[in-house]
This record gives structure tokens, C-alpha cells and sequence, in this order.
């Protein structure tokens, strides 16, 4: 009498199995900075200086740039310098908004938005430059369905601010 083995197939395994394999297989999210060094577990960023016309752009950039971190990467924001492995340093060279479109009544409804800024992310404990980018030039475009753009000024620039942090962050982290 021959024996036939059964094996029974559970749902939920095969989706474990999957999860298991992907966990394992090394997969990361780009610019996440898995690989930088070890020794680098904190990071300060001080404000950005402001060189711009734009009262208090730095302070949205820097915002953001600290925000951004903080969700992509595994380094623990610290305030002082002498407590962290790494800085992010920054300027915001320029700010610049001119109108490109108008309404039919003679108001500007769309508007080019360029930043030009300067970043640096530096390893403090081996004093050692891991990342430069001089005059990074971010433009943007943005409508505005009524009012003006100055009064829609701050949501706009945290806007930018946003995108910005986004795309230099990810450049900073994809170097590891």
C-alpha cells in the first residue's frame, strides 16, 4: 500500500514567505542612508544663513531640511553641535519671484518661484566633507486663484521649502 504525503497550503504562509524574502533580500528605500557610516548616529542643522531678500526664508528651509531628515533617514536630531557625528549647513543665496501669466484682469495668477542656495553635509568626527552643492537652483511655478501672490506668500515658500528638503536630502542620502 503506498502512502501520499499531503501537504496543506495556508494562506497566510505564502504572504509570510513573501515578507520574509523581501525583509531579507537587502531591499531599501533610495536616499535612505543605510550605508553611511556607522559611527554616525546624530546630526545637527543649524539655521541656514540668509543671504536673500527674503525675510525668513532660511527659517523655512531649514525647517524643512530638519523635518526631512528626521523621516528619511535613521540619524537622531540633535541641537548642539558638540553632541552630534554630523552637520547639515546651509545659505540661501537667493529668492526670486516673478509673475509670468496674468488674469484678465490685469492680476498675475501664475508666478516663477527660483531659490538658489548652498548645502554641506559634513562627518564632525572625522572633519570631513561628505557632500557639497554650491549654488543649487530650485524653480517652481505656482497659480494662484485669487488674492495675490504676496498674501499667499508663506504657504508658497513652505511649498518650496518642502521640495526643496526633499530633493537635497535624498541627493545627501543617495551618496550612501
Amino acid at each position: 500500500m503506498k502512502k501520499t504525503l499531503r501537504i496543506r497550503f495556508f494562506p497566510w504562509a505564502g504572504v509570510l514567505l513573501l515578507l520574509l524574502l523581501a525583509v531579507n533580500c537587502g531591499y531599501r528605500l533610495a536616499g535612505s542612508g543605510a550605508r553611511l557610516p556607522d559611527y554616525i548616529k546624530t546630526i545637527t542643522i543649524p539655521s541656514f544663513d540668509n543671504k536673500s531678500t527674503r525675510y525668513q526664508a532660511e527659517q523655512f528651509v531649514t525647517i524643512a531640511v530638519r523635518q526631512e531628515f528626521i523621516k528619511r533617514s535613521r540619524l537622531q536630531l540633535v541641537e548642539s553641535r558638540d553632541k552630534a557625528d554630523s552637520l547639515v549647513e546651509g545659505e540661501v543665496l537667493e529668492f526670486d519671484v516673478k509673475p509670468i501669466s496674468s488674469s484678465k484682469e490685469i492680476n498675475a495668477n501664475l508666478y516663477k518661484v527660483r531659490i538658489l542656495l548652498a548645502v554641506r553635509f559634513i562627518d564632525l568626527r572625522q572633519d570631513k566633507l561628505l557632500f557639497e552643492g554650491q549654488n543649487i537652483n530650485f524653480t517652481d511655478t505656482y497659480e494662484i486663484a485669487t488674492g495675490d501672490f504676496f498674501s499667499q506668500e508663506t504657504r508658497t515658500l513652505q511649498d518650496i521649502a518642502e521640495k526643496f528638503a526633499e530633493s537635497v536630502v535624498t541627493a545627501i542620502l543617495e551618496n550612501f
